[in-house]
């Protein structure tokens, strides 16, 4: 029997009964068997959940591109992704729509709005479509727009919609759980490392907001520290780029440790550069406030020029760790982060072992935060100096 992910009783009750009763009606799809299309011309990915997970799913745009150079590949995407799809050079062409089964801030969309996607998908045509989050609405729209040959996870129902279901490892990493779909297909696996993509227009971008007096005028020159034209660090000891904020309250450190945390950096010689949206409020004093400034790509050109980064477990520490960035990700109990973020030797992960991690949950139900709580200032700190002796060794390695 399928092993479902709910954690709910009421669920993993109802979705074996929808699944038995779906399995009936659908017989014949597993009866007849179709074969996976061996030179698919149209492909869907679906990934409609969040930035990170986005991330973690390029490699399998890059794999199909890899093996069907002249497929036309589709990604249908949360809309807060929608920037770094439109820059991946795998991807042809990008449907964004923000789900309101799986959005945490965007609850403008609607029923109108999942129609209007499943009469795009439909008026498109694939001959292979991939869902590889195992989720039931994803699995729907494939089957609603008529995609021919269907692929994903049912662990959370809908299996007997899709012509072929992969083995799902909840200990394994997104990465290898996103790329275990296309070994089922037996499309050969060449790349296992995310990436994230800016150009030009982005660095262009970029320089010029470091340049604006509004910026402070902190144009970060080699010789200052900063970037070379490679976009590599050059120097750790001058800047970072701090994002403190979540996307959920369980995931949040307290805002006190983060001013602290900046008033020491700055005393140390570092420019701080604080990132996020319009939307993240907050005083955050000594910092270089560039909040609702960046697009994405744009983002993750100013994490890679930096090239030093500090963060919550959130879609910016995803893009650093993608850029394989040095980094410090400050994780709460809700997950494994070795799990859900990209690999990279040079993220340091911070957290704290205590009995109910992982909860998975968004708010922490107890009256104190304690996986949060539990880290200090100086754990950050410690991390710091860490990571600015490991690249001073490397730079003096390299004379």
């Amino acid at each position: 029997m399928m092993k479902y992910v709910f954690k709910k009783t009421r669920y993993r009750i109802l979705a074996p009964l929808f699944d038995l009763a779906g399995s009936i009606v659908f017989f014949p799809i597993k009866v007849f068997k179709k074969n996976p299309p061996l030179d698919p011309k149209s492909i869907l990915v679906i990934r409609l959940d969040h930035i990170g997970d986005f991330i973690c799913t390029s490699p399998v745009f890059e794999n199909l591109k890899s093996r069907f150079p002249s497929a036309r590949i589709t990604a249908l995407v949360n809309s807060a992704s929608k920037e770094l799809a439109f820059r991946n050079p795998h991807i042809d062409k990008v449907i964004a729509f923000s789900p309101f089964w799986l959005d945490r801030r965007d609850k403008s969309s609607s029923l109108k709005a999942l129609l209007r996607v499943i009469k795009d998908v439909r008026n498109i045509g694939f001959d292979l479509g991939i869902e590889p989050r195992g989720d039931i609405l994803s699995i729907i729209i494939m089957w609603l727009g008529r995609v021919k040959y269907r692929v994903g996870y049912g662990i959370t129902g809908g299996g007997f919609l899709l012509h072929k279901e992969g083995k799902y490892d909840k200990k394994a990493h997104i990465i290898d759980r996103n790329l275990t779909l296309l070994e089922a297909l037996n499309i050969p696996v060449a790349h296992k490392l995310p990436d994230v993509y800016f150009n030009e227009k982005d660095k262009d971008a970029v320089e010029g907001l470091l340049l604006s007096p509004k910026s402070g005028g902190i144009a970060m020159t080699e010789k200052e520290g900063g970037a070379r034209n490679d976009g590599s660090a050059t120097g750790l000891d001058r800047a970072v780029v701090i994002h403190p904020f979540a996307g959920s309250k369980a995931k949040e450190w307290p805002r006190e440790n983060f001013c602290k945390l900046i008033e020491l950096l700055k005393e140390n010689g570092y420019s701080v550069l604080l990132v996020g949206s319009k939307g993240d409020n907050g005083v955050f004093e000594n910092t270089i406030d560039l909040r609702g400034r960046l697009n994405l790509p744009q983002l993750a050109c100013l994490i890679k020029k930096i090239g030093f980064f500090i963060g919550l477990d959130s879609g910016p520490a995803n893009i650093a760790a993608a850029l394989n960035v040095p980094s410090i990700i400050i994780c709460s109990g809700t997950n494994i982060p070795q799990l859900w973020i990209p690999k990279s030797p040079n993220v340091k992960f911070l957290y704290k072992d205590i009995e109910c991690r992982p909860c998975e949950n968004k708010v922490c139900p107890k009256e104190k935060h304690e996986c949060m709580e539990a880290i200090s200032v100086d754990d950050v700190l410690g991390l710091v100096e860490d990571i600015y002796h490991q690249h001073e060794y490397a730079v003096n390695k390299n004379k």
